[in-house]
C-alpha cells in the first residue's frame, strides 16, 4: 500500500478491505476475475486489483468479489442449493454493508469549487426532458468536468467519470445514480426533490411483491420448528432429554439474517414510495386479495422478533 492510500485510510475502509481480502482468499486477480465472470458478475482484473488500492470500490466490484467467493465456497461444502444461496447472500450483504459504512464515514474532502444548483424543473415526463434538466443543472454548476465530479468525496464508490459522462450525454441513469449525481452537484433540496419526482413519473412503478412479506417470516419459523422437532426426536432416540430450546448455530444465524435482510429490503422499497404510489398499489392489492402493504410489514417485523427472541419494535 503506498503512502497516499495509507493516508486516506480510516477504520470503516480498513474493515471493507479486510472483507475484500477474505473474499479473494489465495486467488490471483486473474483467477478472481474468472470466478466473478462465472458467477455472472464480470469485472476486469484491473478493477478488482484497484479495489484494494483506491479510496473506495464501486458496488458492482464488491458484488463481483462476493460472487467469486461464493463460487469458491460452493465447491468446498455440501450444502444444498438453497442453503448455499442464502449463505452467499449473507456474505454479500455484509460486504455491501461495509461499503455503505465506509462511504458514510469517509473523511470530508475539500468543498466543491462549483456553485450549488438551485434550478427546479417543471413537471417532467420524458427522458429527453430529464436529460435537458440535468444539463441545465450542470451549466448552473459551471460545467465541471466529469473527472472533477467523480473525484468528489460524495461520488466515491458510487459514480465513475464514465458513468457521469454517459448520463450527461443522455444515457438513462438508475434512481440511485441520479440521486448520487445530484448530491455530488450539491443541488438544493427543491432541485433534488423535483428531479427525483420526475424520475418516478418516467420509470413505471414496480408491481407489489407476488409473495406476501409475512411468508418470508412464516417460512423461516416453519423451518426452525422443523429443525427443533428433528433434534428432539434424535435426542430422545438416544435416551437424552432435549433442552427446552436449541440455539441456532452460526450458519443458521446467517440464513436467518439473510431472510431478515430480504424483508427489510422490501420494507425500504415500500417506504421509498410516495403517498400516491402507495395508495395506488394498495388499491390494486386490495382488489386482488385484500392486502395492505404497510400492515404486512408490521406483522412481518413482529413475527420475526418472536422467531428470534427479540421484542417487536415500538
Amino acid at each position: 500500500m503506498n503512502r497516499r492510500t495509507a493516508a486516506a485510510s480510516w477504520p470503516e475502509r480498513e474493515a471493507l478491505h479486510a472483507w475484500l481480502r477474505e473474499a479473494r482468499g489465495e486467488l490471483t486477480f486473474v483467477q478472481l476475475a474468472k470466478r466473478s465472470a462465472e458467477a455472472g458478475r464480470p469485472v476486469s482484473e484491473r478493477t478488482l486489483r484497484r479495489a484494494l488500492e483506491v479510496r473506495l470500490p464501486k458496488e458492482g466490484t464488491v458484488r463481483a468479489y462476493a460472487g467469486a467467493w461464493e463460487k469458491w465456497a460452493s465447491a468446498k461444502n455440501t450444502r444444498d442449493e438453497a442453503g448455499q444461496a442464502a449463505f452467499g447472500s449473507a456474505f454479500e450483504a455484509r460486504g455491501l454493508e461495509l461499503l455503505s459504512l465506509a462511504v458514510s464515514a469517509a473523511p470530508a474532502g475539500p468543498a466543491p469549487s462549483w456553485p450549488p444548483p438551485t434550478y427546479v424543473p417543471g413537471r417532467i415526463g420524458k427522458w429527453t426532458s430529464l436529460t435537458k434538466a440535468l444539463k441545465h443543472i450542470h451549466e448552473e454548476a459551471g460545467q465541471p468536468s466529469a473527472r472533477r465530479l467523480a473525484a468528489s468525496p460524495k461520488a466515491a464508490g458510487r459514480l465513475s467519470k464514465s458513468t457521469i459522462r454517459n448520463i450527461l450525454n443522455g444515457k438513462h441513469p438508475t434512481f440511485e445514480q441520479l440521486a448520487a449525481l445530484l448530491e455530488v452537484y450539491g443541488a438544493s433540496p427543491k432541485t433534488t426533490s423535483g428531479m427525483l419526482a420526475a424520475y418516478r413519473r418516467i420509470v413505471p412503478v414496480p408491481e407489489p411483491p407476488t409473495v406476501s412479506l409475512c411468508d418470508v417470516v412464516e417460512r423461516a419459523e416453519s423451518e426452525r420448528e422443523a429443525r427443533l422437532v428433528q433434534e428432539e426426536t434424535r435426542l430422545r432416540y438416544r435416551g437424552i432429554e432435549p433442552e427446552p430450546e436449541v440455539e441456532l448455530d452460526w450458519y443458521e444465524e446467517q440464513v436467518r439474517d439473510a431472510r431478515e435482510a430480504e424483508w427489510q429490503r422490501l420494507e425500504r422499497w415500500v417506504d421509498s414510495l410516495s403517498d400516491e404510489e402507495l395508495a395506488a398499489l394498495n388499491q390494486q392489492a386490495a382488489a386482488a386479495a385484500g392486502r395492505d402493504l404497510r400492515r404486512e410489514l408490521i406483522k412481518a417485523r413482529d413475527r420475526l422478533g418472536e422467531a428470534s427472541g427479540t421484542p417487536p419494535a415500538g
